[in-house]
Order: structure tokens, then C-alpha cells, then sequence
């Protein structure tokens, strides 16, 4: 061994201190992540599901039985690759801060590949990236980001090398974990043949086994008749494994049965058929029918982690193949618990399309996800067991002694950057630019690889959609959304069956102290070197200022309809339906719709659903203009065949018109979206300029809010069931997000229907032309399956 010599390189702006060895001497590193596996889904933590590569990596390795991840795939992926909690660098919602899915890290927060690159590593990411930036942006050499997890078998969007590639068209042979792997095994290849003398980490994060359930027609006949039984019967077994193997030794917990997906969408529950059940009831209280279609939906679940283990596999073969796999570094992970999530989005889902199929789109729910993350509780969001433990497979045959051992000591997704560097004869930097690094809360599994039990965090710490958690020790203090304090005596229930916070009232307490006191600390970080905010740009152009738009119709048919211009843009016969699924869509003013939108309509067209709208002028929701509202409604379901039920599409100003007319008349209405909408006329355009539209003077629009005002109305829509989806960045100065969308959520929340809306906040975005407003997959797929769901009301 040669000596420890401490020397410092300048690199991409960071000091690192290194061991004096040669590029060639460090590990190789393969990070490996699924998305959605339960904690029991694989063959080596006592599932039945066959995964013999993984397996066989745990025989020559080590096995965790008390990893961590956060619960969420996103607040996971910044956690991993960071070392820090996603909260401290605002990849994790923190109130009062420009955080969650969409937040943006300090510069210090720098990601794994730049501590590698003064090692001599080169760096490469493979599938699934749900950070900030883009992989080249953040140190990786190479790249295939697939950003659609909505498509399996034909993605809209994925990127090579940063550079967004042309969507993979329906019938190919594509299928998105074979592609992963495929692209894993080119870059190999190519690291061998050009720079076989450095090391290389590569990330590898699988979609799989995250819904839709999309499989291969081979992979699912392998698994078609054996879930066909009752699902507490599986869990049952995979407990005992567990057991039998000396990974666990706790009860089972005990089946919530009232605990459903963590969003709820009854719309989509229709969709879907009376075969779906939202609740992990009990096996034989389903029909024939529902046992069919679980049976069937877990098969195909299996099928995704069977394939998955395949193409890992092939990339381990490959590793072997270059003399490198027993200086590598294996690890496998999950980002979350299994998900009892249950929606549809992407491209809609046919009941008559053979399941696992591109035109499906199912999820686990939460009756096979109980028993995927047995012997736990909850799910893939909560902060119990079920949501946030998951395997970790360690493997480095020429570093490590250990074969098939199991490592009981708590960890989490914080510790695998400090623990790579670690291993890979570095430490982590603590000056950035000579501006010192806040310290992160990792900490080296390294010792821990060695010998068991040698590492232990003072705390370990949660906080996802409400919920919330903190481990000192043994000990756990968990609180779902909304709900008291559990305590829990991990060392002896780690299934979380007995609550002690009662008869342990002084340890309760020190518990949340600690969780509010972190909370706190890890706000104040949050808040440090925040971007400076981008001027927001105004709303729609003005004369002399901008050119103005062109309307941009799809398919499209323009008329004459009570004497103003309307127009319809139909999808092609092939799609078309009786009756037709529409989108109501609003402002049609002279340039809307505008080219901004040309892929949110193609989209539309593409999936059956018409968009149709009326020029009314400057109305802003005037009662005025919903007779002209009313003229294309009945004009299109009385004589074209449309069906009764639309979805409305308020953009902008057109917010206010779309909900007045659903106000008026929520019986005909089967969702709502928007971007950046206008719900309350005293912001924007502002009682003066609308007192005219409304034939009021500025004094009586502003008294006749209570009746007028759209947002004062939106209990109706609440209590209408009317279901809501809106996208709205918090810059916006002309239509602000809090006095409008998120004034409706709050108005929704009132009427106890916070279940029916979202709100998709876009940090540090104005009102603006931002192309992620106008190709939002969320909104779109969600607008799409509502119009789907009303044509058949």
C-alpha cells in the first residue's frame, strides 16, 4: 500500500483531498436505482418475484436490512447524489422557501460526478434524472436522460448527452428498461476502448417498476397465474423468508385497510373499470372479476422487476467482460417504498387493449403494494417504514470480505456520497471557490461495510407531503398528514404495531423538539444563497411593443356562431368518438390559440379529444359573453354530437371566463385546467378596466364581488365535485399565484374538496412564454382523461 500523502487538486472550482494512488488503482462504481420497489420485491429480501443477478450480487455481498430513502423519487435522487437532505437544498417542499419538485440547489450543493472528476473518474448517467439541471450541466461525461415516465414502449421525451431527441414512434421494438441498459453497455464499451485507465462511476436509474405497468408480453406470461391468490397469503410468505434469512426479525404489520392511493382521482377509478379497488381489503371480499384484475396488474409489476434484473444482468456481463467486476462497486436501491398510487395519464388507458400494453395505464394501488413492502406499513410518499425503507445491495469483491452478510445498522440515501468517496481514497469538499461548504449530514458507511453496527447518525430525519418522522436511536416519532405523533421502539417493532407516545410522554417530546429544531436548521439553510428572482414578464403583447401572435389551429375549422368567430379543431376520424370529448377553451381571442400552445392541442387532437372556442372580446367573465358560451355549447352537443360534459382551458385572462361559465353551470363541467389563470378580476385586469365588460362602474363591480367575482364562486365548483388542475409560477407579477390558483385550492380546501385540485407552482417563473406552461405532461394527461370520462357521462 503506498503511503497516505494529503495533496489538493483544483478542479472544476473544488478542493478535494485525495490519496496518492493512480487513477487506475480506485473502484469503479455502478449506482444502481429502481423507482417504486417495495421493500420485499426482490428475490434476496424474501420475495417470490425472480431476481437471481441481484441475488447473486447480495451472495457476494452485503445486504442492509435499515436503509433509508425520503419516501419521494425526487426529494431521493438530490438526497443521493448530494449528501444532503432535500429539504437543505430545496429539493423537498419547506414552507416559505423555493423548494420541492421544481427547486433549484445552491451552488454548493454540487452532485457526486464533480467530487469524482479530481479522483480521475469519468462519470455517466443512464435513465431517470428528476434533479435540477441536466446531467452534462452537473458533471457526467455521458448521457440518456428518459424524462417520459409515462411511456414504456414510446417516449415523447428523453435526451442524449443534453440534447433532446426526436419521440420513439408506436410498433417499434423500443421498451424503456432494455433501452437503459443497451445505453449503460454502449458507454462501457466506449470507456474501455478510450479511457480504460480511469475509474468510472455510472448511475443507472431504471423507470421500473414505477407505473404505468408496461411490460413485455413474455415478461408477464411468466408471472400470469401466480398472483391469482390472495395477496395477504404472498405478504404472509415473504415475511417468513425474511425471517428464515436473518434479514428481519419483526411482526407483520398490521393491513390498513382504509388507507388508500395518497391522491385520489374517482374520475380515473371509472376509467379504469369496476375491476380496481383503491383499498387493500380483504382478497375475499373482491368479485371475480377485481381478483382478475389485480391478479393481473401484480403480475405485470413482477414481470418490469424480473425484466429489470435481466438487463442488469447484461450490464454486469459487460463489466466482466472487461476484466473490471471485481474492482467495481455494485449498489442497489430504491427511491421510495412500492406506490399505492392510482391514476391515468400519458396516452389514456384502453380497457380493451391487452394489459401491460402501450394503450393501457394501470398502477399497483395499494392492495399489492401492502404486500410489497411487507412487513411494513404504508406506502411510496408516507414517512412510516413502508414509504421510506428500501434494500441496499453493496457488492465489491476485491474491497470487501463480506459474502451474503447483512448489515443492521441505520443508513440513508445521505451516506453514498460521502460513502463513494470515501472508497474512492477521497473526502468530500468543504470549500467551494475558498468560500467554506456547509456540512453536509452524511455520513461513510465505509467502517459500516466492514463490520456491522460501526457507523450511527445522531439523527435521521423526514418530511414529505405533511408527513412527517425523526429516528434517534431506536427510537421513531412518526406523524401522517395531519395527524398526532406515534412513537415507536424500532429495536423491537420495527412494523411500527405499538404506539408507546402516550406512555412515553417526555421521550415524545424530545422526539418532535428534535424534528422541529431540524426542521428549522434545514429552512435556514434553504434560505442561503437563493438565485436572485428574474424579472417577470408581462402578460399578454402589447401594441408596438411585440408583434402580435398568430392563431395556430390544429386540425382546425373556423364559423361564424352568433356573430362572432369560433372554431373547432377535430382529431383525425380514426379518433374521433360519439360522443366527442372536448376541451372548452378560452381566451379565443384573434391570436389565441397561439403557436405557444401548438403542442398542448396536438397532444389533445392526437388522443380524440376536439378543442373548441368562441371569440367573446375582452369579456373577463362578464355574464355578458356566456351567452356566446352557451351558443358554441349547445351548437356542438346538439348538433355535432359533442359530448355534455367538457373539460374548460383557461389561459391566462381566459381563467375568468372558463370558470365564470362553470360557475353558471357546474353540471356541465368534467374538469378544469389552467395556465397561470385568472379566477379574481380585482388583480388582474383590475375592477377599472373590467367595470366596462361588466356595464358597471368601477365602485359597483367592486361592491358586486360577492356575486361577480369568479373566485368568490368557487364553492360551487368544489361542491360540484369539479376536479382542477392549474400550473402558475410564483413570480408572476401580473396574475398573482396566490390570489388566484392558489386562492382556488384554498377555497377547495374550505369545501373539504382539497382532494380534487392541484396546483403546479413554478419556482422563479413569471407570466410569461416558459415552454414547460405550455408542455406540461401533468396537465395535459390529466385534461385528456377527464374529457374522456365526461364523454361517457
Amino acid at each position: 500500500m503506498l503511503s497516505l500523502v494529503r495533496t489538493f487538486l483544483l478542479t472544476a472550482s473544488m478542493l478535494v483531498a485525495t490519496l496518492p494512488i493512480d487513477a487506475g488503482d480506485r473502484p469503479n462504481i455502478l449506482l444502481i436505482m429502481a423507482d417504486d420497489l417495495g421493500y420485499s420485491d426482490l428475490g434476496c429480501y424474501g420475495g417470490e418475484i425472480k431476481t437471481p443477478v441481484l441475488d447473486a450480487v447480495a451472495e457476494r455481498g452485503i445486504r442492509f436490512s435499515q436503509f433509508y430513502n425520503t419516501g419521494r423519487c425526487w426529494p431521493t435522487r438530490g438526497a443521493l447524489l448530494t449528501g444532503y437532505y432535500a429539504q437543505q437544498i430545496r429539493r423537498d417542499n419547506l414552507d416559505g422557501v423555493p423548494s420541492g419538485g421544481r427547486g433549484v440547489r445552491q451552488p454548493w450543493a454540487q452532485l457526486l460526478p464533480n467530487m469524482l472528476k479530481p479522483l480521475g473518474y469519468r462519470s455517466y448517467h443512464t435513465g431517470k434524472w428528476h434533479i435540477d439541471g441536466m446531467p452534462l450541466q452537473n458533471g457526467f461525461d455521458r448521457s440518456y436522460y428518459l424524462q417520459d415516465q409515462s411511456r414504456f414502449f414510446s417516449p415523447l421525451q428523453h435526451y442524449m448527452d443534453d440534447k433532446r431527441l426526436p419521440k420513439v414512434e408506436r410498433g417499434t421494438d423500443f421498451y424503456a428498461t432494455i433501452a437503459l441498459a443497451d445505453h449503460a453497455i454502449e458507454v462501457l464499451k466506449e470507456h474501455k476502448a478510450n479511457h480504460g485507465e480511469k475509474p468510472f462511476f455510472h448511475y443507472l436509474a431504471f423507470a421500473a417498476p414505477h407505473f404505468p405497468l408496461h411490460a413485455l408480453p413474455e415478461d408477464i406470461e411468466r408471472y400470469k397465474d401466480k398472483y391469482k391468490r390472495d395477496w395477504e397469503v404472498v405478504r404472509n410468505e415473504r415475511h417468513q423468508r425474511q425471517l428464515k434469512m436473518g434479514l428481519l426479525n419483526t411482526k407483520l404489520s398490521e393491513v390498513e385497510s382504509d388507507v388508500g392511493p395518497p391522491y385520489h382521482f374517482p374520475e380515473h377509478l371509472e376509467i379504469l373499470g369496476e375491476g380496481e379497488v383503491n383499498r387493500p381489503v380483504a382478497w375475499n371480499s373482491l368479485t371475480e372479476k377485481q381478483k382478475d384484475f389485480q391478479a393481473t396488474k401484480m403480475a405485470i409489476h413482477a414481470a418490469m422487476i424480473d425484466r429489470m434484473d435481466r438487463e442488469i444482468g447484461r450490464v454486469v456481463k459487460q463489466i466482466r467482460e472487461m476484466g473490471e467486476l471485481d474492482n467495481t462497486i455494485i449498489l442497489f436501491l430504491s427511491d421510495n417504498g412500492c406506490s399505492a398510487e392510482i391514476m391515468v395519464r400519458g396516452d389514456g388507458h384502453d380497457r380493451d387493449a391487452p394489459p401491460g400494453s402501450a394503450d393501457t395505464y394501470l398502477c399497483l394501488g395499494p392492495g399489492w403494494s401492502t404486500t410489497c413492502n411487507a412487513p411494513f406499513r404504508m406506502h411510496k410518499t408516507w414517512t412510516h417504514e413502508g414509504g421510506i425503507a428500501t434494500p441496499l445491495i453493496v457488492s465489491w469483491p476485491s474491497g470487501l470480505k463480506a459474502r451474503g452478510e447483512f448489515r443492521h445498522n441505520p443508513g440513508h440515501v445521505i451516506d453514498i456520497v460521502p460513502t463513494l468517496v470515501e472508497l474512492a481514497g477521497g473526502e468530500v469538499p468543504k470549500r467551494l471557490n475558498d468560500k467554506a461548504i456547509p456540512k453536509a449530514p452524511g455520513r461513510s458507511l465505509a467502517a459500516a461495510l466492514r463490520k456491522d453496527g460501526s457507523v450511527k447518525h445522531d439523527y435521521l430525519w423526514w418530511y414529505h407531503d405533511g408527513h412527517k418522522a425523526v429516528r434517534v436511536g431506536d427510537w421513531k416519532a412518526v406523524a401522517a398528514n395531519g395527524q398526532d405523533w406515534e412513537v415507536f421502539d424500532l429495536a423491537n417493532d420495527r412494523s411500527e404495531r405499538n404506539d408507546l407516545a402516550k406512555k412515553h410522554p417526555q421521550r415524545t417530546k424530545r422526539l418532535v423538539e428534535t424534528w422541529e429544531k431540524k426542521k428549522e436548521e434545514f429552512k435556514k439553510l434553504a434560505l442561503t444563497d437563493l438565485p436572485p428572482k428574474k424579472p417577470a414578464r408581462k402578460g399578454a403583447p402589447r401594441k408596438g411593443k411585440r408583434p402580435a401572435s398568430k392563431q395556430t389551429l390544429i386540425n382546425g375549422e373556423t364559423f361564424k356562431l352568433m356573430g362572432k368567430k369560433a372554431f373547432v379543431m377535430m382529431p383525425k376520424k380514426s379518433k374521433r368518438s360519439n360522443p366527442q370529448p372536448w376541451i372548452f377553451y378560452a381566451p379565443t381571442l384573434p391570436a389565441y390559440p397561439d403557436t405557444h400552445e401548438k403542442w398542448m392541442h396536438s397532444s389533445f387532437v392526437k388522443a380524440g379529444v376536439a378543442v373548441a372556442g368562441i371569440d367573446v372580446g375582452e369579456a373577463y367573465g362578464s355574464p355578458k359573453a356566456l351567452k356566446f358560451f352557451d351558443g358554441l355549447y349547445d351548437q356542438l352537443t346538439k348538433k355535432r354530437g359533442f359530448a355534455m360534459k367538457p373539460v374548460l382551458f383557461g389561459r391566462s385572462r381566459g381563467g375568468l371566463w372558463v370558470s365564470s361559465w362553470a360557475v353558471a353551470n357546474p353540471k356541465r363541467v368534467a374538469g378544469i385546467i389552467g395556465i397561470y389563470p385568472v379566477y379574481d378580476y380585482t388583480t388582474y385586469p383590475g375592477v377599472q378596466r373590467a367595470a366596462p365588460a361588466y356595464g358597471l362602474t368601477p365602485e359597483e363591480l367592486l361592491k358586486r364581488a360577492p356575486e361577480l367575482n369568479p373566485i368568490s364562486k368557487a364553492h360551487v365548483l368544489a361542491n360540484a365535485e369539479i376536479p382542477v388542475v392549474l400550473i402558475h409560477g410564483t413570480d408572476d407579477t401580473v396574475v398573482p399565484i396566490e390570489k388566484n390558483s392558489n386562492e382556488m385550492l384554498r377555497r377547495y380546501e374550505k369545501a373539504g374538496k382539497r382532494n380534487l385540485i392541484r396546483v403546479i407552482e413554478i419556482e422563479r417563473q413569471g407570466h410569461n412564454f416558459w415552454p414547460e406552461y405550455f408542455q406540461s405532461e401533468d396537465l395535459v394527461d390529466t385534461a385528456i382523461a377527464n374529457a374522456k370520462l365526461g364523454a361517457r357521462q
